[in-house]
């Protein structure tokens, strides 16, 4: 069984997103093992849209994700318990690609305030954006926004620690790209300083609000910002291409609000680009993305407290014996603003809106059938529009 945090700071079976997966113990170790498969398609209808950005004229289908998540971690009750091991790898094209490989200590201190934290190391998501800090499989959306996808850091290899209160959270670590698989790979120049501090409410209403900051430093390397609007099978849109600047500071703004079968979520993204492609003075872009979900029967969406972000959803009293039903569909819409026009850096803007249907056949399998539309304006050229049809078959085990 994977573990998640609930919004009392405790842990919890998962909702419906993750299985029991493959357990063992021994040698005072537990490990699990699970698996996730996403499967893709998409029908674009991108006109003169397509020709400028290079997108998919036609119907497509593919495995997005074929993944394996290894966690080992002491046994209940042993010397080792704090001690935790993550790595997860992907291997859609038969070939495997290290996604996480990091090492976990719990309990690194507490007192006053402070009730939980802990102390990791290695290659993982830097702390940086409610969205970004939301595996994909708890998004009702088939991916991340356009503008999460453009302005978040992703993942890099360093350390962060994490300081959780009875109504707080402080995530904040130090960073250098890489470009590879974690270990070995090739290290490059980038460096970054990333903080993330949140509020948090009692799970409904106003759950969490909050911030991230982001130092970087290229080191001699190129910035990019780019995004991909819907599904990876389209292709990037919104795309600085490489840019040779000084240093950069990338922030964010988050707030979460839960009530009954209502989600809703926004961020706002804000860049400065100091020094870009030798133009003295700062290019500043930004972004930001609203949606808005509901279960139109007895599903919920959950909230994991310690990683301050969406969990899996609940949806086991929504099932009905042998399938779903109505009571397992869930409807979706987001609306996403990215702008990648300032100062020396001219990549135009993009506008999408994203709306659909999810429906949950058994709580471990998920259909999603989406639409997306996309209105873009090129630095160079007049605003285009285009839309495609985006489905997922998404099982975890």
């Amino acid at each position: 069984m994977a573990l998640a945090q609930d919004s009392n700071g405790g842990e919890e079976g998962p909702g419906y997103a993750l299985g029991d997966g493959l357990t063992a113990t021994g040698w005072d170790l537990e490990a699990r093992l699970r698996l996730r498969l996403h499967a893709d398609l998409v029908e674009p209808r991108f006109g003169d849209l397509g020709g400028a950005s290079g997108a998919t004229a036609e119907g497509s289908t593919e495995f997005r994700r074929a993944r394996a998540l290894l966690d080992i971690r002491g046994a209940e009750g042993s010397a080792l318990r704090p001690f935790r091991l993550r790595a997860q790898v992907d291997f859609k094209d038969l070939e495997v690609r290290w996604l996480d490989l990091y090492a976990r200590y719990d309990g690194l201190f507490s007192g006053g305030a402070v009730i939980a934290s802990d102390l990791r190391a290695g290659e993982f998501r830097e702390p940086f954006g409610l969205e970004a800090m939301t595996s994909v499989s708890y998004l009702p959306f088939i991916e991340r926004s356009t503008a999460t996808n453009t302005f978040t850091p992703g993942r890099s290899r360093g350390g962060q620690a994490t300081l959780r209160s009875a109504h707080g959270l402080f995530q904040a670590g130090a960073f250098r790209r890489t470009d590879g698989r974690p270990f070995p790979d090739e290290t490059l120049d980038e460096r970054a300083l990333t903080a993330r501090a949140v509020w948090q409410g009692d799970g409904q209403g106003l759950t969490q609000a909050g911030a991230s900051i982001s130092l970087r430093d290229p080191g001699g390397d190129l910035l990019i910002f780019r995004g991909t609007t819907g599904s990876r099978l389209l292709e990037r849109i919104a795309d600085t291409g490489s840019i040779d600047a000084d240093r950069a500071v990338s922030s964010g703004l988050e707030a979460l609000y839960r009530q009954g079968p209502w989600t809703a979520q926004s961020e706002a993204f804000g860049v400065w680009v100091n020094g870009a492609n030798g133009v003295p003075g700062e290019s500043f872009l930004s972004g930001g993305y609203l949606s808005l979900s509901r279960f139109l029967g007895a599903g919920e969406t959950s909230w994991s407290r310690g990683r301050g972000a969406l969990g899996p959803p609940k949806i086991e009293g929504a099932m009905r014996r042998g399938g779903g039903g109505l009571q397992a569909l869930e409807a979706v819409a987001r609306i996403s603003y990215t702008d990648l026009t300032g100062g020396a850096i001219q990549a135009g803007q993009v506008l999408d809106l994203e709306t659909g249907l999810n429906f949950y056949v058994s709580p471990t399998t998920r259909l999603m059938l989406h639409w997306v539309g996309i209105s873009a304006e090129p630095a160079d050229g007049p605003r285009d529009e285009g839309w495609a049809v985006l489905g997922r078959l998404q099982i975890q085990i």
